[in-house]
């Protein structure tokens, strides 16, 4: 909450203060000039009196509260009382499609971009979020979608079922739980459908680019594609082939590559080669904790791309500061009819 106009604020209290000091000087002039009345020493001791004395006591009493009271309203109300926030509303046409690679050789990676993501879910006002994974085959997971509790939902769900690292994946211990491996065999269903090959790379990044919709409205779309480039199969696309598909839709890709277990350099140079052809970015890095930062620089990217300049959007809150007015206004003149 902020006070956009304190300073009138501030001059209201000031004329209150100086306004109660003059009246409290009056007062003390007229107690030092009385007005003496003969023979009234006795209407002290009529009852009528003495309460009718009692009663207008209360009530100047009442009024200087009030009067104080509506002072302080006026100040609020005229300080105009607001709060503020920060919007891109440009963000809103932005739909992003998450393509994971889920061989084996890329669970730790995923499990950190999914849990990434299902933190942001809270700071998204309208984007839609898409997840589809691949290995031999590929599946979507949840379509292009804003709605967010589901988003975050099957995120963090997903990041459960393929996070190996308490089970000791790399140190070759097979002995999980049945209900780890329960999960795990659920969120990769339908990414095995060709025995015997793994990891088809170029098809996935293809299928991932299917995933969006409403092609004539002018959204900015973009691919986070996580992989390690180890192909092992036939794929019915080149990854020239796959990538330019998704240049022609007009989608930005960002490629994260962790880095290759067996393959060797020409993963990396392959998957750099065809990114940087249709204006990609690739980002390279062996530390699944790099991925929040990349996230944040697609975020700032695509700022400067879509204008997206961050404004600052104010409410004003005039409730209480009316209310209170209100109400003291009433109370006075009630009272001021009270004391005539």
């Amino acid at each position: 909450m902020v006070m956009t106009f304190w300073w009138v604020t501030a001059l209201l209290l000031l004329a209150a203060i100086v306004v109660w000091a003059i009246t409290f000087w009056n007062r003390r002039s007229l107690r030092r000039s009385p007005v003496l009345i003969a023979n009234s020493q006795y209407m002290d001791r009529i009852p009528s009196f003495a309460r009718a004395q009692r009663a207008a006591r209360v009530v100047r009493a009442a009024q200087v509260g009030i009067a104080v009271l509506a002072v302080l309203a006026a100040s609020l109300l005229s300080g105009r009382i607001a709060s503020e926030r920060i919007e891109t509303p440009e963000f809103a046409s932005r739909d992003i499609v998450l393509c994971l690679d889920v061989s084996g050789s890329m669970y730790e990676y995923d499990t950190e971009i999914l849990s990434t993501f299902a933190e942001m879910v809270d700071s998204f006002e309208g984007e839609r979020v898409a997840l589809t994974i691949f290995n031999s085959t590929s599946r979507t997971v949840f379509p292009l979608t804003n709605d967010y509790d589901l988003i975050e939902r099957e995120l963090r769900e997903g990041a459960e079922a393929i996070d190996f690292d308490e089970f000791g994946y790399r140190l070759g211990n097979k002995d999980y739980p049945e209900e780890k491996v329960r999960q795990y065999v659920e969120f990769v269903e339908g990414t095995k459908g060709i025995p015997d090959e793994a990891s088809i790379v170029p098809d996935g990044l293809a299928s991932c680019a299917q995933v969006f919709d409403q092609a004539e409205q002018d959204r900015s779309r973009s691919i986070i594609f996580a992989t390690d480039n180890e192909v092992n199969g036939e794929p019915v696309f080149t990854l020239q082939e796959a990538t330019q598909r998704v240049a022609d839709r007009e989608i930005d890709l960002y490629t994260f590559y962790p880095g290759a277990y067996e393959c060797g350099p020409g993963c990396f140079e392959e998957l750099q080669t065809a990114t940087e052809d249709q204006d990609g970015e690739l980002y390279e890095s062996s530390d699944p904790q790099a991925i929040p930062s990349i996230i944040g620089e697609i975020q700032k990217n695509q700022a400067e791309v879509l204008g997206a300049e961050p404004s600052v959007v104010r409410t004003d809150h005039p409730a209480i500061g009316f209310t209170l007015t209100f109400l003291s206004l009433v109370g006075i003149l009630v009272l001021g009819w009270r004391s005539r």
